[in-house]
């Protein structure tokens, strides 16, 4: 499914970038405007799957990580949701974005709306990766659409998050959305949202990644190390593949003919393991500090593979800043987008992204002249970060409890609650 569908994503570039007006022959029905009039809109198709229950992992608070995604329920009390919300967080942080976002995205379920929010490790290959996080939503969708019905789906995106969510409608047909919300847009190539990358990261990581006969090279023990870490902070003995590796990377000189070849660790002694530590583990687990720990080094295992892909040669993003201008401008497709700016984010893209939207539409109107595509940005206090910056919403309400109104702005998540503020209003 992946690779079909990336070849269909490079064939709709290909032929956009030959055909300037070929924008027909990419735009799929387009939902309403209106947000309200869900029957229209084509969204969470059915299919069978597997059941909810057989999938879904333990978290923190009310969040469910259910088939690579993090699911975030309004209350039932609330009715059916208005909207679902697919967020796609940064560059990095966007690996753990129930954890990083989680301020933000708590707060937008609490106003009625479910959240599904897709993690997906950063890569030069930006085509590669909207194939990932749209194969892991295509996972969850069918369940949805048994549980809630027909819910237009609205996609919201930080920074490197909002890039893809763009490049998903323009260059994946089959993935409509009913509308975006972008914050903080960034299409900068490598060279600018990176300082130093050609004379300092690049020539670096390349001697990261460089082996020395039969040694792994620094970037393996890394990967390694970090795996380790995430099995120990799970509270889990390493299964026995990561401590073969472990071996084979760690046996020099005599040692390799005293390690053996393969390491098992008995079925008897994880079992008196697993008993022993249980307790703590499941009271780590609820305290949400086992969690908070395995996102955490998620987070960092994006790190071996990023240096890997520069040393073997990756210098920009795929697609490249110009080719996504292209696309956006010849086939950007959701009726409704949110601009959200901040006014001390250096990174920020937004005035460009928003003059290329409304050259999209008048591209569209060419071909389907009742078709109208809304474009409205506004400019809120604070940085590229705003959105990262806030406790969980269950701190966040108890320092509000302790300190009053005042609490937002002495603990600094004022300019986020501002952002989830202008979010709500604009899908009402």
């Amino acid at each position: 499914m992946r690779n079909i569908r990336s070849r269909t994503s490079m064939l709709a570039l290909i032929i956009l970038l030959l055909h300037p007006l070929s924008i027909g022959a990419f735009v799929t029905t387009l939902p309403p405007t209106t947000l309200r009039q869900k029957s229209a809109v084509p969204l969470l198709f059915m299919a069978d799957t597997v059941t909810e229950e057989s999938t879904t992992k333990s978290t923190f608070g009310n969040w469910q990580e259910l088939h690579g995604n993090f699911l975030l329920r309004p209350s039932p009390s609330q009715g059916p949701p208005r909207a679902l919300l697919h967020f796609l967080g940064g560059a990095i942080v966007g690996a753990a974005p129930q954890v990083t976002y989680r301020y933000m995205l708590e707060r937008l379920a609490n106003e009625g709306f479910l959240v599904v929010a897709t993690p997906y490790n950063l890569s030069f290959d930006h085509l590669a990766t909207c194939d990932i996080v749209i194969e892991k939503f295509e996972r969850i969708a069918p369940m949805l659409a048994r549980q809630y019905g027909a819910v237009p789906v609205v996609g919201v995106g930080h920074s490197c998050g909002a890039l893809l969510q763009l490049l998903i409608t323009s260059l994946f047909p089959d993935t409509p959305r009913a509308a975006n919300a972008l914050l903080s847009f960034n299409n900068k190539p490598v060279t600018e949202a990176v300082p130093f990358f050609e004379e300092v990261f690049a020539p670096l990581f390349t001697t990261f990644a460089a082996t020395n006969g039969t040694l792994p090279s620094s970037t393996e023990i890394l990967a390694v190390q970090l795996e380790l870490a995430r099995a120990v902070a799970d509270g889990e003995l390493p299964s026995d593949e990561l401590l073969t590796r472990l071996a084979k990377d760690y046996a020099i000189g005599p040692l390799q003919n005293i390690v053996p070849k393969h390491v098992e660790i008995p079925k008897a002694v994880r079992e008196a393991y697993s008993t022993l530590t249980s307790p703590a583990t499941n009271a780590l687990t609820s305290s949400g500090l086992i969690p908070y720990s395995d996102q955490t080094i998620a987070i960092l295992q994006q790190i071996p593979p990023l240096i890997e892909e520069v040393a073997n040669g990756a210098r920009d993003f795929n697609p490249s800043p110009s080719i996504v201008r292209a696309a956006a401008r010849r086939s950007y497709r959701a009726r409704r987008t949110l601009i959200v700016q901040y006014n001390d984010d250096n990174l920020d893209e937004s005035d460009e992204i928003e003059d290329l939207l409304i050259e999209a539409e008048r591209v569209t109107r060419m071909k389907r002249p009742m078709i109208n595509i809304d474009v409205k940005k506004v400019e809120l206090e604070g940085g590229h970060a705003t959105p990262l910056l806030a406790p969980p919403l269950d701190i966040a309400t108890r320092a509000q409890d302790l300190l009053g109104e005042s609490a937002s702005e002495r603990l600094f998540f004022e300019q986020a609650d501002a952002t989830v503020d202008i979010l709500v209003k604009w899908l009402e």
